[in-house]
């Protein structure tokens, strides 16, 4: 019989005398073929870590490969749980916790005015009377979208996206239809963007120090913004992010990665030679990638959700009052779906930078205790990413992917939004659980 996943559960079903030790068995056999190169629509590589509630390891494997330049030439290697590479839009997460640190300290409010706070005016032009926060910011519900200019390049301000005449306006590009006011839920990168900048501007610090210093650093994390303050020893583990063309894998992003201390940067064509040393604190939020350009491995993700957790031994960045309000709903589907974009189910309630499952057809991913469970995603450049953690129990999960066989983006599983890959490791991580009672 073929060794997959669909013929190890339907197996597991026929027999209903099996034990959970078997069952976990079984769907650890599915993620270990899940990257198998010799099976057909396999990813390059898994990595996942999960953990009880109180952060002992229930399941820690990698496989496959990763890809990066090795003397001169593309070669692959084994994907571990320390191999580094983009993590994409866990990123947002991350960030928000560094903001939230500004928040504490009485120097941010998340119900100011966006505009203010950034250094020019940020109102929908179709609805210029509803004061953006960075509150709304955070929770995609500020009527902002990726313009055509995205993302907007060093040496050029973030302003001249939003002001009429500005270079990179694009015709109000930037904002929402009239139809999907402030309020209205529409994931968009260019959120992480202003809030960057925000920060910026009431630190007085360059965000990728800031967010290092805030958020990486107390957790001992070798990782950073776009490669910034990662040291040579992590970056020469870096796997790219790939994706499968005409059956061979391709590097989309990090295929060479620069030595330290350099850190990449989105320049434009008038000015490719700027560097990171060019930038003034305040000018431009998107220049080191607030909204996906962290560095990281499956192990930090790890370490990052047993904080978020509140296991011993790992040091909390913010307060458990200050998660407890990022992982509050600041915006949920209506029934009748109207308030917002759901992208097929996989986004049905969202607080300050944090993914909420409801439990739901589509966000259903842990199964019955769902609604316990908050974290991010990550998708870009055809890697996948998650980290969750359990707000009843303290479990927790992390895993990468870093090259998947077709886009995941529109794809979603047998029972969820989540991608068919995705859901062989939440079955793996669901099992192991079980299998530890």
């Amino acid at each position: 019989m073929r060794l997959d996943r669909r013929s190890l559960i339907a197996a597991a079903a026929a027999l209903p005398w099996i034990g959970g030790a078997a069952r976990a068995e079984m769907d650890t056999a599915a993620l270990a073929a899940l990257a198998d190169p010799a099976r057909p629509d396999t990813v390059m590589g898994v990595g996942m870590i999960a953990r009880d509630g109180g952060g002992a390891t229930v399941l820690d494997q990698a496989h496959g490969s990763g890809l990066r330049t090795i003397d001169a030439g593309l070669q692959t290697f084994a994907f571990t749980l320390d191999t580094p590479m983009r993590i994409a839009s866990i990123t947002k997460l991350v960030a928000m916790t560094a903001l939230m640190t500004l928040v504490e300290a009485g120097r941010l409010s998340l119900d100011d005015d966006a505009g203010d706070l950034a250094g020019f005016p940020l109102r929908h032009p179709a609805h210029p009377d509803i004061r953006i926060t960075p509150a709304m910011l955070a929770s995609h519900t500020s009527a902002l979208r990726n313009g055509p200019s995205y993302p907007v390049p060093l040496g050029h301000g973030l302003l001249e996206a939003f002001t009429p005449g500005g270079r990179h306006f694009d015709d109000g590009g930037w904002f929402a239809p009239a139809s999907e006011p402030p309020g209205f839920f529409t994931y968009a990168d260019v959120n992480f963007a202003v809030l960057a900048q925000i920060a910026e501007r009431v630190s007085g610090e360059r965000f990728d120090r800031f967010l290092k210093r805030t958020a990486l650093d107390p957790l001992g994390l070798d990782s950073g913004l776009n490669w910034s303050g990662v040291s040579d020893p992590v970056r020469a583990r870096a796997s790219a992010a790939c994706r499968l063309i005409d059956g061979i894998w391709a590097p989309q992003v990090d295929a060479e990665v620069p030595p330290a201390p350099a850190i990449r940067v989105t320049t434009s064509p008038e000015a490719p030679d700027l560097t990171a040393d060019d930038y003034r604190p305040g000018e431009n939020g998107f220049v080191f990638s607030p909204q996906g350009g962290l560095r990281a491995s499956v192990r930090d993700l790890d370490r990052l959700a047993r904080s978020y957790a509140g296991h011993d031994g790992v040091p909390p960045v913010v307060s458990r009052e200050t998660l407890d309000r990022m992982s509050t709903p600041l915006w949920t589907r209506d029934l009748a779906g109207s308030n917002g974009h759901t992208d097929r189910g996989l986004l049905q309630s969202y607080g300050l930078s944090v993914h909420i499952p409801t439990g739901r057809d589509g966000d259903a991913f842990f199964g019955p205790d769902s609604p316990d469970w908050c974290g991010h995603f990550g998708q870009a450049y055809g890697m996948q990413s998650g980290l969750f953690w359990n707000r009843r129990d303290g479990r927790t999960l992390a895993y990468m992917i870093p090259g998947t066989p077709r886009e995941p983006e529109g794809l979603s599983g047998a029972r969820s939004a989540a991608s068919p890959w995705e859901e062989i490791i939440f079955d793996a991580a669901r099992a192991a659980w079980t299998d530890r009672g």
